[in-house]
């Protein structure tokens, strides 16, 4: 049975129907449009990264064997960047619930328009056709900037705002906010390595952050609450911290007595005195 999309409008706010069949508001355009921006900068820097270790090593030959027009020797470099976009593009929206990685930072979620329902592949697949596939258009990335900023033309006719990609796959941006809306049961809490509960969007950048590229990121595995990390010494700070804690918490039962009086611990006394009680006996 098929939700009524919500239509009503709360504050100036267009509401449509979202997870769960709950109202939420439509994304800001600025904010789709940054996103998108992030996006494709991000699947750059990981085929320059790539290309750096040398794990596309064929790039080079391929681009000199390989060059026809309009592209000529970028030709090869600009099929794989395609490539990688749509990987990245159809991994996040359908197995990270309609969110890339700089949808969720910037709060935006693709969702089914008919009733706010998760997105399928082919949705996903049409979703990244037009957007994804014109950085393919010449010249190389101005032509991608053109006709991804035409994509945006029908959202002044649209109360949804929706994009070319949005008509095409049926789907409608919603703003939401991952840390804060959750139609479905809460994630069991994880901790970093301090001790301090993760939030939703930590968890994920701390699994995904960029596939890795940055170091720092997902080398500490956050640990479930009251479950020791399994395998795991303590650092030698930590050790030390402990045992200082140890130490006052046990000087101050030590000094104080049930009557409330403080007691002193008698110090021996210097060389002088000790030779005046010696005289005086």
């Amino acid at each position: 049975m098929t939700t009524t999309p919500v239509t009503a409008r709360s504050g100036g706010e267009m509401l449509v129907a979202g997870p769960g069949g709950l109202p939420f508001p439509v994304a800001a355009v600025w904010r789709r449009a940054l996103a998108r921006l992030i996006d494709a900068i991000t699947v750059f820097f990981i085929q320059w990264m790539l290309t750096v270790i040398q794990l596309l090593w064929f790039m080079d030959d391929v681009s000199t064997r390989w060059q026809p027009d309009p592209w000529g020797r970028a030709s090869a470099a600009v099929l794989v960047y395609v490539f990688f976009h749509f990987v990245y593009t159809m991994v996040f929206l359908r197995w990270n619930e309609g969110q890339t990685p700089a949808m969720d930072l910037m709060n935006l979620r693709a969702v089914r328009t008919a009733d706010g329902s998760h997105l399928g592949l082919g949705r996903c697949a049409l979703r990244w056709l037009v957007g994804g596939a014109s950085w393919a258009v010449p010249p190389v990335l101005f032509g991608g900037l053109v006709v991804n900023a035409a994509t945006y033309l029908p959202v002044a006719f649209d109360r949804r705002r929706r994009t070319v990609s949005d008509w095409l796959a049926g789907t409608t941006v919603i703003a939401y906010d991952r840390d804060k809306e959750d139609p479905g049961d809460q994630p069991d809490e994880v901790l970093d390595e301090f001790g301090r509960p993760l939030s939703v969007r930590a968890q994920i950048r701390r699994k995904y952050g960029l596939l890795g590229i940055f170091g720092g990121i997902g080398d500490l595995p956050g640990r479930r609450r009251n479950q020791p990390p399994a395998g795991r010494q303590p650092s030698r700070d930590s050790r030390r911290r402990q045992d200082s804690l140890t130490m006052s918490a046990t000087t101050r039962s030590a000094s104080t007595r049930p009557g409330g009086g403080a007691t002193e611990a008698r110090r021996p006394g210097s060389v002088g005195e000790q030779r005046g009680e010696s005289r005086g006996s």
